[in-house]
């Protein structure tokens, strides 16, 4: 027997479990989708804060990364201007009013509802994988740039 250690790239994952290869269970999905509605219709109302605003940036990166590349749903445009949306919503001061006018939530409520789709229909392992991506970026100390990542990946 050989002492060598094995390559992490030649050894087998686990299989995925049938919870992971399964959508998440409707219920939990409905909670996602409330808090994420109920934190646009804050915001809307200029009643927002930073953690509803995070929420919201978080969703949108998380539902164009689940995408697949080659059929967004929405187009790359609707996530573009809901995320120059969300992120012009940051005030300068943070105890300034957060908020988004009415007329600039139709990208937001469009990547919302491809959202609520996802967690519908897409499993949870490939959730996770998004998931664990958008952390890793955030960990790093900065936002996703999603005009950049479409025209590389585009």
């Amino acid at each position: 027997m050989s002492n060598k250690l094995k390559n992490p790239k030649t050894m087998r994952r686990s299989p995925l479990t049938r919870t992971q290869l399964l959508p998440i269970a409707p219920a939990t999905a409905r909670v996602f989708s409330l808090k994420n509605h109920l934190a646009l219709v804050a915001m809307r109302n200029g009643r927002g804060n930073a953690d509803l605003a995070s929420e919201l940036i978080k969703t949108l990166y998380l539902t164009f990364f689940v995408c697949k590349k080659d059929r967004l749903d929405p187009p790359m445009a609707t996530f573009l201007k809901a995320e120059t949306t969300l992120r012009a919503c940051i005030p300068s001061d943070t105890s300034g009013a957060w908020g988004i006018a009415d007329d600039q939530c139709e990208a937001i409520e469009a990547v919302l509802c491809a959202h609520d789709t996802q967690l519908a229909s897409t499993p949870l392992h490939q959730i996770e994988v998004a998931k664990a991506r958008l952390e890793r970026i955030l960990k790093a100390g900065r936002f996703p740039d999603l005009n950049a990542m479409h025209q590389i990946h585009g």
